[in-house]
């Protein structure tokens, strides 16, 4: 009798535990499930960011052509200025050279 008395109570403490065990195994399924829906809710920020970013990179990409434009507009208009500026050197030597 002694015996199956302790039995009782082993396969009774047995049961307790599970239940602790199955309680702690919900807990840890809710917290693991919010983990999951953040971290779902990362991966599509994420996809989010990478989109902006391709598209900063494609506008930085046509910024920098068109910056590259521009200095050669800028670089071609001062060598006109700079034949501007020449021009009344070159008239006034003709001048000289025709009223001699």
């Amino acid at each position: 009798m002694e015996n199956e008395q302790r039995i009782v109570e082993l396969l009774a403490e047995t049961l307790i535990k599970f239940d602790q065990m199955i309680d702690e195994q919900k807990q840890t399924n809710l917290r693991l499930e919010k983990v999951e829906h953040i971290s779902s809710s990362m991966e599509h920020s994420l996809i989010s960011m990478d989109n902006r970013l391709e598209k900063l990179e494609k506008g930085m990409s046509k910024l920098n052509l068109q910056t590259a434009e521009n200095s050669r507009a800028i670089f071609k208009l001062a060598n006109e200025i700079e034949n501007i500026a020449h021009l009344h050197e070159r008239v006034t030597k003709l001048e000289k050279a025709l009223y001699k």
